[in-house]
């Protein structure tokens, strides 16, 4: 498991905070011992080629870094639009099983589908959250498409509405699949080694710039440290979409429990009133 998934376990505030003030130590602590031990009467004759230098390696790590971002972006934007496409699925198939007109087959597979959404809301997007895999969550939903298949269809109507039922499963199905195969879409490890080695060499070459003041070359590159970590921090935080307080979570599932209740409160009233009448 990377060790960004354990730095998305503290709020996204104080760790904002936290690698922030690691990259101006970094910048400005390295830049003070540099300073004191170095001879900047030396630095001053290459001072051009230092600064020709430092703009090359600058632009090109600024490069690699905006790359990074625009990559876990993208792969966050498409886990968002693939978990909305099968929170869309899942609301459809339930209304299908709600409206079935058969309705003691259809009480049977509610019963099965409820106790898969369950298994998403409660331990599949929990253990996703961790970087694990669910093991109850896809025996619920293979329990689901089992029943569906062994439903007795009486007319042409009933017919359309199962293959109409199938159709949402099986949408359901193919966005969930690909959700769980995003959760292995992190930036592998070998990856965070040109990003790091970058960071240090770009200080390293903003440490070997000539600048008269001491105090004002600490703070720039302390100034630097802390932007290079504003880009770690974007990085790590949308590399992981389900993990930390920041993370994708099942509301369409959760919209099926809420609808389902307010149903069941509807039915509840509605017969409370029948009955009162008839009294």
């Amino acid at each position: 498991m990377a060790i960004t998934y354990y730095m998305l376990q503290i709020p996204p505030v104080l760790f904002f905070i936290l690698i922030t003030l690691f990259g101006a130590l970094f910048g400005g602590v390295s830049t003070y011992f540099f300073r004191k031990h170095i001879s900047i009467k030396i630095l001053r004759s290459h001072n051009e080629v230092t600064g020709f230098l430092f703009l090359a390696i600058a632009n090109f790590y600024a490069l690699l870094l905006s790359f990074a971002v625009l990559v876990v972006w993208d792969q966050l934007n498409e886990t968002r639009s693939n978990v909305s496409k099968e929170g869309s699925s899942a609301l459809a198939l339930y209304r299908d099983i709600k409206f079935y007109p058969d309705t003691l087959e259809a009480k049977k597979l509610m019963v099965i589908y409820l106790d898969f959404v369950y298994n998403v809301i409660n331990e599949e997007f929990p253990n996703m959250e961790h970087m694990k895999l669910s093991r109850e969550t896809p025996e619920s939903f293979n329990r689901v498409f089992y029943k569906m298949e062994h439903l007795n269809p009486k007319t042409p109507f009933q017919v359309q509405l199962v293959s109409e039922m199938f159709n949402h499963l099986n949408q359901l199905a193919t966005y969930r699949g690909l959700r769980t195969t995003s959760m292995e879409t992190e930036i592998s490890p070998p990856m965070w080694l040109p990003m790091i080695a970058g960071s240090i060499i770009t200080i390293l070459c903003a440490m070997l710039l000539d600048i008269e003041h001491t105090r004002l070359h600490i703070m720039l590159n302390a100034m630097l440290g802390i932007f290079i970590a504003m880009f770690f921090f974007t990085i790590i935080l949308l590399d992981h979409p389900y993990s930390g307080s920041q993370g994708i979570k099942p509301k369409s599932y959760k919209q099926i429990f809420t609808v389902d209740q307010w149903e069941n409160q509807r039915v509840q009233t509605n017969q409370h009133i029948i009955n009162t009448k008839t009294q």
